[in-house]
């Protein structure tokens, strides 16, 4: 028998394989990562599957990214094993992120989060013990299998000059990939998306979260909208000139966390207890008051930008970008406070949390209020806390007080403005053991009925504080104006669950008045027997031509209660907004509605011309206006 030929050469084919596997490595190990994130983030795994299959280019942009992230990594450290499992922890925990974020907040992870690391850790401190034990493991367990791999696993040593070259090449092919796929506008577009096209959520769910990410990043910039020119504000500002303004009231704001109407349901009872909206239905119901609904940005969360929209009369959803309104208020601002100030009032604001909670240290100086007060200076968590944040207690002991010492030292009026935080999310066990606070006859679980027991609980002790405050400004002699609103509907843990289980008239997929209604929070503005001999504005009320339903946005309702206390000519943007309301008092990116209470998708011709100079305004207020004073 002949001897094996053992000097046969193997086929080219096998040993391009064995030359290059390492990279056919990276490309399997990146197919696997994105398969992951698809099964932690899809919602409809097998519908995105169809849309995969009849777009095969989005299996690869959602690929691309991994891919790259993976070989420069790996040019980097030179370190298979660890550039895999870097990438690995990076983007899993991206698409964990993404899933925690959308059951909360039914909002995508967006770049902008990003930039919210401090924020996202302080909430985090509040979830359950059980569920911060798994998130502590989670991190633990990534950071051993990155020092390993690090440490241990085989450095295969390419040359440095293979090195720099590879990472040359790998940044080159990232930008270019970037700069022609991932802004590109009408491509992301091109791609279908399941169910509803407006809502974020699902462009994620449809086109998935790497591909829907990146494409996020590149369109985050602000860019001064179509036809504007910075000459056209210049003069009408410099010709405004601020009248005087006598018997002006103390005003109250206060902006309470995730306040809503939610108890307002035919399936849900309180006869057996008390109603957790009793107070503030008895207010919005009084003939001292003024109420209906607001139009905020966000659902779930987004705290910022209503406090924004509403100081400002400037809309965030205009802006057109993800990142919160307030990141781009960096020098000052000509918002209310500043103008109160200018016709004699004290301003202070009020944020029982950390000054640094979107930036607000810097903001809040930069809208002209003169005093601040934050949780670092003002407040004790040890004593007046609960679950992780300051109490509705010691947040109205603070306004009242400083009001009250105002009122007996001070001659000039107060606007004092309050952000509360007690009912901040996640509502598991949010508040302790507490007894069931309501009856439905629509069976729910142990753990949704402690849900909505938690949040009725923080709604019910913001709504007995809000009465406090009333009860103060009832015996006052000096006019007081209460303004209250809430900032966004809550996210609970499970999803969008409640409300198709209670049947309630919202739908992030439904009509666009069910759309509508997941960013429609309570108002009312209320004004004391004294304010009320100086200020009837119930009565002018009637000539504001407010909508029959009460909902405007959230933008007006700075401008309307200025409107109220007849302070027309107190600044030309709120007088504009208040006569854009009157043709345009609802609308969001996608849905329109007029004075009559019609919906649409598509707005009119005058409509479109009031966005248009609205958002030209707000470019101008952040970027282009010089304030002096």
């Amino acid at each position: 028998m002949p001897e094996p030929d053992l000097t046969k050469k193997e086929s080219p084919w096998v040993s391009f394989l064995k030359k290059h596997s390492i990279w056919l490595v990276f490309v399997i190990t990146s197919i696997v990562i994105t398969g992951l994130v698809f099964l932690i983030t899809s919602e409809h795994l097998y519908l995105l599957a169809i849309n995969i299959l009849k777009n095969p280019t989005l299996l690869f942009f959602n690929i691309l990214p991994v891919f790259l992230f993976i070989g420069l990594a790996y040019f980097l450290s030179g370190r298979m094993v660890f550039s895999i499992t870097l990438t690995s922890a990076v983007f899993i925990l991206f698409a964990i992120v993404d899933k925690v974020k959308i059951t909360m907040r039914q909002e995508p992870l967006l770049p902008a989060d990003l930039t919210l690391f401090k924020e996202a850790v302080t909430i985090v401190k509040t979830f359950p013990p059980f569920q911060l034990f798994l998130i502590t493991l989670l991190l633990i367990t990534l950071l051993v299998a990155l020092f390993l791999t690090f440490r241990f696993a085989k450095k295969e040593s390419p040359s440095w000059k293979t090195r720099i070259f590879g990472f040359i090449i790998f940044l080159a092919i990232g930008y270019s990939a970037n700069a022609f796929w991932y802004t590109d506008k009408e491509l992301y577009g091109k791609y279908p998306t399941i169910e509803n096209p407006y809502f974020q959520v699902n462009q994620y769910n449809s086109k998935g979260l790497i591909y829907s990410f990146c494409h996020q990043f590149n369109i985050t910039r602000v860019t001064p909208p179509e036809g504007y020119n910075k000459s056209t504000f210049d003069e009408i500002e410099e010709e405004y000139v601020v009248s005087s303004m006598e018997n002006k009231p103390n005003i109250i704001m206060i902006m309470g966390e995730a306040f809503s109407d939610l108890s307002n349901n035919p399936n849900i009872d309180f006869s057996n207890y008390q109603d957790p909206l009793k107070n503030f239905k008895e207010m919005a119901s009084s003939e001292n008051a003024v109420s209906g609904k607001i139009v905020v940005s966000n659902f779930g969360g987004g705290t910022s930008n209503t406090e924004y929209d509403v100081l400002t009369a400037c809309p965030t959803r205009y802006l057109n970008n993800p990142l919160p309104s307030y990141n781009f208020i960096r020098q000052p601002f000509d918002a209310l406070p500043r103008r109160l100030a200018q016709i004699g009032y004290e301003t202070q604001a009020i944020h029982p949390g950390y000054q640094w909670f979107y930036n607000r240290q810097n903001v809040y100086p930069n809208l002209g209020f003169e005093t601040c007060y934050f949780l670092e200076d003002s407040f004790d968590l040890a004593s007046q806390g609960v679950g992780g944040y300051i109490n509705e207690t010691a947040t109205m002991d603070m306004i009242i007080d400083t009001l009250d010492n105002h009122l007996k030292t001070k001659d000039n009026p107060l606007f004092s403005f309050t952000v509360t935080i007690q009912n901040h999310g996640p509502y598991e066990n949010r508040f302790g053991t507490q007894p069931q606070n309501f009856d439905t006859s629509i069976p729910l679980s142990n753990t949704e009925r402690d849900l909505l027991t938690q949040y009725f609980k923080g709604i019910s002790d913001a709504d007995k504080e809000l009465a406090r405050l009333r009860d103060y400004a009832a015996t006052s002699s000096e006019p007081i104006v209460i303004v209250y609103f809430g900032d966004h509907l809550p996210g609970f843990s499970n999803g969008m669950d409640f409300f198709d289980i209670l049947d309630y008239p919202i739908d992030a997929n439904g009509t666009l008045e069910e759309r509508l209604a997941l960013y429609e929070t309570p108002f009312l503005i209320w004004q004391n027997d004294a304010a009320k001999a100086q200020y009837a504005f119930t009565e002018t009320a009637a000539t504001t031509n407010l909508p029959d339903s009460g909902i405007i946005n959230a933008h007006y309702l700075g401008a309307l209660l200025t409107q109220l206390l007849g302070m027309e000519g107190l600044s030309p943007l709120y007088d504009y907004v208040n006569e854009a309301r009157l043709d345009l008092p609802v609308s969001t990116n996608t849905i329109f509605v007029d004075n009559a209470g019609n919906f649409t998708e598509i707005p009119n011709g005058s409509q479109i011309e009031k966005i248009k100079k609205l958002s030209s305004w707000q470019y101008y207020k952040l970027f282009d206006q010089i304030v002096t004073n």
